[in-house]
This record gives C-alpha cells, sequence and structure tokens, in this order.
C-alpha cells in the first residue's frame, strides 16, 4: 500500500485511466477510515487560511461533490484492496469537478485539524482500525 501511494505519477495516472478523474496538485483532503466493515469518511480538511502550515476541519464540500470524492476514494480503495487504516485522499476543486492530487495510507499533516473538530480524532481511529477495533462513525460534535 505504501508504494502504491508513494508512486504519486503512477496513482494519478490510474485514477485518471481506471476512474475519468482529472490528476494535478490539491489542497484539500477527504479523511476514509477503512474499517473491516466498510469506509466511513469524514469532513473534509483545508488549509487554514492565515497559516498554510494549520488546517481546518470541517470544511464545507457540496453533496454532488462529496459523493463524487466518497464514490472516487471507494473504488480507489477496492482497487489497491487497501487494508484497514485511516487514509487521506489529497484533491482540489475545479469548474470541471474533482481533482486527484494523491492518497496517503496514513493520518498525513492535514489530519492534526481532526484534533480539536472531530470524534474520534484521526489518529486515534487510525489505531482502531489498524488493531481492529470497532469504528462506529467519525463525527464533528455539535454540527
Amino acid at each position: 500500500m505504501f508504494r502504491a501511494c508513494a508512486d504519486v505519477d503512477g496513482l494519478r495516472q490510474l485514477v485518471a485511466d481506471r476512474f475519468g478523474i482529472t490528476p494535478g496538485d490539491g489542497s484539500l483532503w477527504l479523511p476514509i477510515a477503512l474499517t473491516a466493515k466498510g469506509p466511513l469518511y469524514g469532513e473534509a480538511i483545508a488549509p487554514d487560511a492565515g497559516s498554510p502550515e494549520q488546517y481546518r476541519q470541517p470544511h464545507h464540500l457540496s453533496d454532488r461533490q462529496r459523493q463524487t470524492l466518497y464514490a472516487l476514494a471507494f473504488r480507489l480503495l477496492d482497487w489497491l484492496q487497501a487494508p484497514p487504516s485511516v487514509y487521506l485522499l489529497q484533491f482540489a476543486l475545479s469548474n470541471e469537478g474533482i481533482v486527484f492530487d494523491r492518497l496517503w495510507p496514513y493520518p498525513a499533516a492535514g489530519a492534526i485539524a481532526s484534533l480539536p473538530a472531530q470524534t474520534p480524532d484521526l489518529f486515534t481511529a487510525h489505531w482502531l482500525c489498524l488493531s481492529h477495533q470497532p469504528l462506529l462513525d467519525l463525527s464533528i460534535p455539535g454540527s
């Protein structure tokens, strides 16, 4: 899994050829907790406008954008035969739709936004997935 995700150009080409999604650079992330029973999708993460080294969650997406991302994530993880883990699908939005950047096979830097915002945070969710413990939901308390 790490090798497949590390081959950014190869994975971009695969997503373009197999799923018809435009490849390119992106600065948004969709968290996916892939449990033994299937995927759970978290709220999108974006860089904080005030500081590129800080992140915020949730980042609002339209229903159409969300459904396109969920479908891409599901199909890509299925095709890669991904094991349980937390993945971050890095993407951008364009006038034509979703732009695929890369897939991170662990909670990368943007996941830090989940610490104050999401229950469980992505690092705890990652541990639960890796240790095959139950994970029922990713939620933003109060929303």
